[in-house]
């Protein structure tokens, strides 16, 4: 059974993210096996800073909707992910199918396991559960200095670090 790692980045010019204010500057995914973690496709990377918000935004709306059981995202805190998503297809007047999205359909979100693991929720992030590099602070100055390139390396390291993470996590249970 496929899935796929799903992931965005936003940028806030203020201290705390806020989906009606903020923007999503890129949006993620790559094709895994939900029962292995095995890569099945290449990481696909919507920019904003090539086209638009909007055009991201909508592209990754397609995916969602015409086929909601074949685009099963797997990820880290995936409500925030769609949290923004429903602001941003709102505000580009994308019709939201089901509000109820994100509960009714299949998700594999590992943000419980980092708080199982951590035994809490402060500091229970993705770098710490697995071995990626930074945490989504740089972002902010990546995007303001338009070092995209860097913001592209961040998203690779991250998409592998989940992955990675994601497949031993699969060993163990078994």
């Amino acid at each position: 059974m496929e899935g796929n790692y799903f992931d965005i980045e936003t940028y806030s010019p203020g201290n705390k993210p806020n989906s009606k204010t903020d923007k999503i500057i890129s949006i993620q995914f790559q094709k895994i096996d939900i029962k292995t973690g095995k890569i099945l496709g290449n990481l696909q990377i919507l920019k904003e800073w090539e086209s638009s918000e909007e055009k991201i935004v909508k592209e990754i709306h397609k995916w969602f909707f015409s086929r909601p059981w074949q685009f099963i995202p797997i990820g880290f805190n995936l409500i925030f992910e769609w949290e923004f998503l429903q602001e941003k297809f709102k505000l580009y007047n994308l019709e939201i199918k089901n509000l109820d999205y994100f509960f009714k359909y299949p998700q594999i979100d590992l943000k419980s396991y980092a708080v199982m693991k951590k035994g809490g929720f402060f500091g229970a992030s993705l770098s710490s559960i697995s071995n990626k590099k930074d945490n989504g602070n740089v972002i902010k100055e990546y995007y303001e200095n338009k070092e995209y390139n860097k913001i592209e390396e961040y998203i690779i390291d991250e998409a592998k670090s989940f992955i990675e993470c994601y497949s031993e996590l699969i060993e163990k249970l078994k």
